[in-house]
């Protein structure tokens, strides 16, 4: 802390030279408590290689500016870091730089005041939201085709009511709707809309939920990005889509909706389909399913004469006839077939017993050749076998003979 100066004396009159007026106002201020002030960030100025973050902060109204600094460390710990044109609360002392004698604030703590306190707490809710899942693609369900009723959860005698209901009557009359009017903003909004939607999503008849609401500033829709009003959207069985103002608003509940839709009116286009031209395409469809009958019609009648055309068709006698004649064929065929078959079997048969009978010793022995046998029958054929005086036996071509050795040559 700066030491209290000390005037310069000059008779009666006691003097301060600049830098002691200076260090007298830091040690006055030093003394004072820590205050809160409100302004917005006019000027922001920020630096990697800077230690000190500058703000500088004005009324609402412009007349007065204050500049402040703030610890690089506590500025970039706030999240998300505060932005020119914020509102905020700042903690800090009072301060003079004594070389220029400017007066500022040392900020101890900022916080954000009305929207941007309010945008920073939406933040809070929704990174605890997305990190509990309930913003994942894979939990969005596909809205049905042709709902039989559709449930709308709107504020009382309101403009979103009208811009859902006549749109979606103009593109599909016969729709039909069962509304919810609840108060869309205040203190009591949120729970007012989570009972609605739990009426509806239980239900039987109702096939698609529809949340709508004309726009408005922050603070009027505050009540779609509760926390109460989400997790409502979150447990309904039935398919909800968002239709919260228009495309620069974005409540949470349009991230854990199965569909967001800008507006109401394109809400209303995506729950129903347009009759006209789904009608039109139906005409389209049958009449393609028509021609398509007809060319299948002709095809089969052009088949149809050319099989008309053919012999067998036109003639079916002469086609029995050539039949009934490959048939008679084919009898006689089968009727020779057999006694063929056993007259050459038995031509073969005597060929092949002439050839044995060629071969054999029979046929050998008709043409003067004798088989000569020993007592036990054996065929000799060496005369050394045998020794005189023993009987053989003499096989003739017709009948035998029995003998006995009287010399034997070698």
């Amino acid at each position: 802390m700066s030491a209290k100066p000390v005037p310069i004396s000059y008779g009666d009159r006691r003097v301060f030279s600049v830098s002691g007026f200076n260090q007298g106002i830091a040690w006055y201020l030093k003394r004072l408590p820590a205050v809160w002030v409100e302004g917005e960030i006019a000027e922001l100025r920020r630096n990697d290689r800077w230690g000190l973050v500058f703000i500088v902060l004005k009324d609402t109204d412009g007349r007065s500016t204050l500049s402040a600094t703030m610890t690089r460390q506590r500025f970039d710990a706030l999240e998300p870091p505060p932005q020119v044109g914020e509102r905020v609360h700042a903690l800090g002392r009072s301060e003079i730089w004594e070389r220029r004698g400017e007066l500022r604030l040392t900020v101890i703590k900022l916080e954000r005041f009305g929207v941007g306190m309010l945008l920073q707490q939406i933040e809070v809710l929704r990174a605890r939201l997305a990190a509990e899942g309930l913003f994942a693609p894979d939990r969005k369900r596909p809205l049905p085709f042709l709902p039989r009723t559709i449930g709308l959860v709107c504020g009382s005698d309101a403009a979103a009511k009208r811009d859902v209901v006549e749109t979606a009557e103009a593109r599909y009359p016969p729709a039909r709707f069962r509304v919810m009017e609840v108060p869309v903003q205040g203190a009591g909004a949120p729970a007012r809309i989570a009972g609605a939607l739990r009426l509806l999503d239980a239900d039987p008849q109702v096939d698609v939920i529809v949340v709508a609401r004309g726009g408005g500033s922050v603070e009027d829709l505050l009540a779609f990005s509760d926390e109460l009003v989400c997790r409502a959207v979150a447990a309904s069985t039935t398919p909800v889509v968002s239709a919260i103002g228009h495309e620069q608003d974005n409540p949470l509940v349009d991230l854990v909706a199965d569909v967001r839709a800008g507006t109401p009116s394109l809400a209303a286009k995506l729950i129903v389909p347009d009759h006209a031209a789904e009608t039109a395409r139906l005409d389209t469809l049958l009449a393609r399913a028509g021609r398509a009958l007809e060319g299948n019609t002709a095809r089969s009648r052009r088949l149809l004469e050319l099989l008309a055309s053919r012999p067998a068709f036109r003639s079916p006698e002469t086609w029995i006839s050539v039949r009934r004649e490959r048939l008679h064929n084919a009898a006689e065929g089968l009727r020779r077939a057999a006694p063929d078959r056993v007259q050459r079997e038995a031509l073969r048969l005597r060929h092949d017993h002439d050839r044995l009978r060629l071969l054999g010793p029979a046929a050998t022995l008709e043409r003067g050749y004798a088989i000569v046998q020993d007592a036990a029958g054996a065929v000799l054929r060496d005369a050394a076998a045998v020794a005189p005086s023993d009987d053989i036996g003499v096989r003739l071509g017709r009948g035998g003979l029995r003998a006995t050795v009287t010399e034997v040559r070698e």
